[in-house]
This record gives structure tokens, C-alpha cells and sequence, in this order.
């Protein structure tokens, strides 16, 4: 259904669910309360959100169907998308803003706003709001082709980022933070999965429960 929201966060990738909740206690230890606007969307809800703002004619041009957008164009409202592929369909990304009052809180420059965008950027998602074009501060996301392990191959330089800071203050590695998973950080993680016992400990990944162990 093109109106049908997601906000359970079991929507997500199962790496991604890990980092959120981590994020989400964090958030919520630091006194703000995060309201969870929405997780995985379907290209039928992607194609609708475009529609906004936009004519029939130049939605059709990208390919949507002529009868669905001349029943969710609306030219006159503002867009509220710029793409027809979002990381929100591969259920790698989430919208999260401060709540206060029971009103939910829409400003960038909003205090709390900024702990959302810190905090969530210390567990590996990348900032919407940093976007140098079309920013979108609610939007935090984590591509990459991966599926249950993030390992040299198979993630992002945010997570990277994320994984060697975190390996640094708990097992006193002296990894350069730079986003980029060389030879070094392999070996930091293969310390981190001997140290906790995992079965086949120098396989250079981090799974779902090795993620949350180590961010613990």
C-alpha cells in the first residue's frame, strides 16, 4: 500500500536493527526522546512520496505509471523526496527525530536535534543532515551491500569509522580512524573476537551479536 508507514524497527536489516537500538539507548540516556518516523518503505511508498510536489508529466517521465500518479501527484505541495530509490527500501535506513511535549520536533538546529545526529553517527549511520545537496535531517542511513557480517569488503566508511573508534577505547588499539578497512583493523577485530570466544575467531567480521558486543 503506497500510505502504509513502517516504524518497527524488525523491518530493518539485522545489523542496521542492532546499531539503532544501541543508538536509540543512547539517545534516550542523554535525556532526549527519539520518535521513530518510519523504517523500511516499499517502492510503491517511495513512488507516492515523489509524486509530491512534482506534475503528472514528470513523474510519468521517470517511469511511474500513469494512473497511479494522477492519483498521488500534487504539484502544489512541496517535495518531499529526490529519488526513486531510496535506502529505505533496502531496510538500511530510518528517519528519527526529538519528540518534547508529545510534539514532534522538525528543526536541524534544534539542540536535541544535534544529540540525534551525533549519537547516531557514533554507531555507524551516516547523517542525512551532512548532505552537502538536498540534506535531510530526520534521514539516517547505512548502505552497502551487506547482509548479517560487516567485514573489509562489506560495509561503509561511516561504519568503519564507528567500528575503529569503538575498538580503540575498548581494547587500546591504536587504529587510525579513517573509514578504511585495511589489514590493521582485521586484525583489531580478530583480537576482539578471540578475547570474547567466538567460534572461527579470525574471520575478520562482526555480526549481529559481535556488533553489539563490542559497542556494549
Amino acid at each position: 500500500m503506497a500510505n502504509e508507514q513502517y516504524r518497527d524497527v524488525r523491518e530493518l536489516n539485522p545489523l542496521v536493527q542492532v546499531m539503532l537500538k544501541l543508538a536509540i539507548a543512547d539517545i534516550v540516556k542523554q535525556g532526549v526522546a527519539p520518535l521513530i518516523i518510519e523504517t523500511y518503505r516499499s517502492q510503491e511508498r517511495q513512488n507516492m512520496l515523489y509524486c509530491q510536489g512534482r506534475t503528472i508529466g514528470e513523474v510519468v517521465a521517470k517511469g511511474i505509471n500513469g494512473t497511479f500518479a494522477r492519483a498521488y501527484c500534487n504539484p502544489k505541495g512541496g517535495k518531499v523526496t529526490w529519488t526513486l530509490n531510496s535506502v529505505h527500501k533496502s531496510r538500511k535506513a530510518v528517519d528519527v527525530i526529538p519528540q518534547r511535549n508529545g510534539k514532534a520536533i522538525w528543526n536541524t538546529n534544534d539542540s536535541q536535534t544535534q544529540i540525534i545526529i551525533k549519537t547516531m553517527q557514533k554507531y555507524g549511520f551516516e547523517a542525512g543532515a551532512n548532505w552537502k545537496t538536498t540534506p535531510d535531517s530526520p534521514h539516517f542511513q547505512v548502505k552497502g551491500d551487506f547482509k548479517k557480517e560487516f567485514c573489509k569488503d562489506h560495509t561503509t566508511i561511516y561504519v568503519t569509522r564507528a567500528i575503529q573508534e569503538r575498538l580503540n577505547k575498548r581494547d587500546c588499539n591504536n587504529l587510525k580512524v579513517d573509514g578504511i578497512w585495511g589489514a590493521a583493523t582485521t586484525e583489531a577485530v580478530n583480537r576482539f573476537r578471540q578475547c570474547k570466544g567466538y567460534k572461527n575467531p579470525n574471520n575478520g567480521k562482526l555480526g549481529a551479536v559481535a556488533l553489539r558486543d563490542l559497542f556494549a
